[in-house]
């Protein structure tokens, strides 16, 4: 073999080491998990709900919750409200391990969930019943009032986008009858595209799984503008009305991985969000 064939070969074994070893990095970020704390402050929460704490997790696909996720979760401050922003299955996986994670979560204290486009892409109908079962609350265009002192707030879900039957008005129509301070759970943040009402304080969603791959200088392999713009975090979303409070809106990165079990620049991540009352800084 003469020289220009040996660097030829040392090239292409030395580009498959680089792939490969990628490859491995990519399959060790999406087996992390961390957990962040969240504060975010809702001018029309009552001062009996300051303090108030939700655990959001969302996008658990195939990906199965440990004993060592929940002592992680567990070295936290509890909180008050379990809330999974969807995609807790997808097509051919097995139900039985969606309910396991979600059985998990509700031993953290009291459950709601909204669906994502992967859980109707599963056996939802087995899903929901034996959730139901268990007391996990399903937020299908629906609107949970949630009590604490004197204090009252809703906590609203929406069936997921892809479905064409998210219905916003009618999952409002009791806090628009009974206004109180208003929290909005999507699985998708493109729910921000539809007129949402000033008594909407703040939208809480996943999906986006922060890019999931992410390249250096370029960002998310495949996605659109919009998530491309809304892609995990906190966002600030003016109104129409000039005198009303910005939207507040929060992407999860999530628990979980779609396609491929691969992520890179998003690691996984939960939250615990506290509630403060006022227009403090966010």
């Amino acid at each position: 073999m003469n020289a220009l064939n040996l660097w030829t070969a040392a090239s292409v074994l030395a580009m498959l080491l680089i792939v490969l070893a990628l490859i491995l990095h990519m399959r060790r970020v999406a087996r992390l998990f961390q957990v962040t704390e969240e504060i975010v402050w809702l001018s029309k929460l009552p001062s009996s709900l300051d303090g108030l704490r939700l655990f959001f997790i969302s996008d658990l696909h195939r990906r199965k919750l440990t004993e060592e996720h929940i002592t992680q979760i567990k070295m936290h401050e509890q909180a008050q409200l379990v809330i999974i922003g969807g995609d807790v299955t997808e097509r051919d996986a097995p139900v039985e391990d969606a309910i396991n994670n979600v059985l998990k979560l509700r031993s953290l204290g009291a459950t709601v969930m909204v669906h994502g486009n992967h859980d109707h892409k599963g056996d939802t109908r087995k899903l929901d019943a034996e959730l139901s079962a268990h007391g996990i609350k399903l937020l299908d265009n629906e609107a949970m009032r949630c009590e604490q002192g004197d204090g009252t707030m809703w906590i609203v879900g929406v069936d997921d986008l892809t479905t064409g039957k998210t219905n916003l008005d009618w999952a409002l129509e009791s806090p628009r009858n009974e206004p109180h301070c208003c929290i909005l759970i999507s699985h998708d943040p493109a729910i921000i595209r539809s007129n949402i009402p000033d008594m909407v304080e703040l939208v809480i969603a996943g999906h986006t799984h922060g890019g999931q791959i992410l390249l250096p200088g370029y960002g998310p392999i495949k996605t659109s503008a919009f998530y491309r713009k809304y892609l995990a975090g906190w966002y600030s979303i003016n109104r129409s009305s000039h005198d009303a409070m910005p939207l507040k809106l929060f992407i999860s990165r999530g628990f979980g991985t779609s396609h491929l079990p691969l992520r890179l620049g998003s690691a996984p991540e939960a939250h615990f969000i506290t509630l403060r009352s006022g227009v403090g800084v966010s």
